[in-house]
């Protein structure tokens, strides 16, 4: 049977701000919905009204043209909803296929979890992503990227009727976001709802079939994607022509004399990685998922050993050995992985904020 989800006047308000006004718009199984709009406009915000994360001031949403209305997302997923957030909804510390049946792990007769079995079901979804990762290992050892892949695979296991996806290829590197398209491309042809939220023109036009376009909380359109192009959608999205992004950016005219100098940088994860950066440039790292870009930062910042190589700050040879020594020099390192890197989640944001400075107090 072809799934579908109908949102009719949503409105969600939180102090001060109208999140969502009057959001109303229909998707069909058997195809992709790509839902755009600038940061605030309200995508995320629907997302957790339909897995019910958060209840709609007024409004409703009809699943197969059935009205429902889920307190929790325990009630979401039993009605074949799955909706999988930017925020990843794992596990760390168990294993790649725990987190895959998380809910419906295999049991012997000795009422023991069967891991055999649970590692040979797992293996056979890793297997149709076509990822080097074994259903034996801590989730907390994989990168960013490979988390994401499992908090995918544990959606795709479930066999949702309707499956959003929220900025899921934003830590995937190319071959990875193939795989995720091939699957998504085969859930399409099971006839289920594949909602898509992107800041990825690119994706947008390669996967969807149809795009709504929000702005400030409200419904602006809802087109046939191959109907319209890039420019028109960005204008639909800010209300305006924004014409060569890249070209209008102020640039310096003039470039000063190198600030940061690395030179041969070498330890565990990367070899002899050199470079210069001078002032008033922007100087940016490319690379596939596991190239090295993140290890290389980390290893400049002090948070791995360095074993052979320099860095040179303004024309001075330095050493840093842990961050503190890089904060001292004054350089600052914005992490990966911010959640679980970057911050200390159970204190307050002015704990957070001036941590990394309470000895000068």
């Amino acid at each position: 049977m072809r799934s579908s989800i109908e949102f009719k006047n949503i409105t969600k308000t939180f102090p001060g701000v109208k999140a969502l006004d009057n959001m109303s718009f229909f998707a069909h199984g058997g195809e992709v919905l790509a839902m755009v709009g600038e940061n605030g406009a309200g995508k995320s915000t629907l997302l957790k009204i339909l897995n019910g994360d958060y209840q709609p001031d007024s409004g409703k949403y009809l699943i197969n043209g059935e009205e429902k209305h889920f307190n929790t997302p325990h009630e979401a997923i039993n009605s074949g909803v799955s909706v999988i957030y930017q925020e990843r909804q794992i596990v760390r510390y168990l294993t790649v296929a725990e987190n895959i049946f998380m809910e419906d792990m295999p049991v012997g007769r000795n009422r023991l979890i069967d891991t055999k079995e649970l590692n040979s079901k797992a293996q056979l979804i890793i297997d149709e992503f076509k990822i080097p990762i074994k259903p034996g290992t801590k989730v907390k050892d994989l990168s960013v990227a490979y988390q994401q892949m499992v908090e995918i695979m544990k959606s795709y296991r479930r066999k949702p009727k309707i499956i959003a996806f929220d900025e899921p290829t934003a830590s995937l590197s190319d071959m990875e976001i193939e795989s995720l398209f091939s699957i998504i491309n085969k859930l399409k042809s099971e006839d289920i709802v594949v909602l898509y939220v992107s800041h990825r023109m690119k994706e947008i036009f390669q996967i969807s079939d149809q795009v709504v376009i929000m702005k400030d909380g409200k419904y602006v359109a809802q087109v046939p994607t191959k109907s319209t192009n890039e420019q028109e959608v960005i204008k639909m999205m800010v209300g305006r022509s924004l014409g060569d992004i890249f070209k209008e950016l102020p640039r310096n005219e003039k470039i000063g004399d190198p600030i940061l100098e690395v030179e041969g940088l070498t330890n565990d994860n990367v070899k002899d990685i050199s470079f210069k950066l001078r002032k008033g440039e922007i100087l940016g790292f490319a690379g596939l998922v596991g190239a090295g870009r993140t290890e290389t930062m980390r290893a400049i910042f002090g948070a791995d050993k360095i074993a052979a190589g320099k860095i040179i700050l303004e024309g001075k040879s330095i050493s840093i050995s842990a961050p503190e020594d890089a904060i001292q020099y004054g350089l600052a390192l914005c992490p990966e992985d911010r959640k679980d890197q970057g911050i200390v989640g159970g204190r307050s944001i002015k704990e957070n904020v001036s941590m990394a400075i309470l000895k000068k107090f």
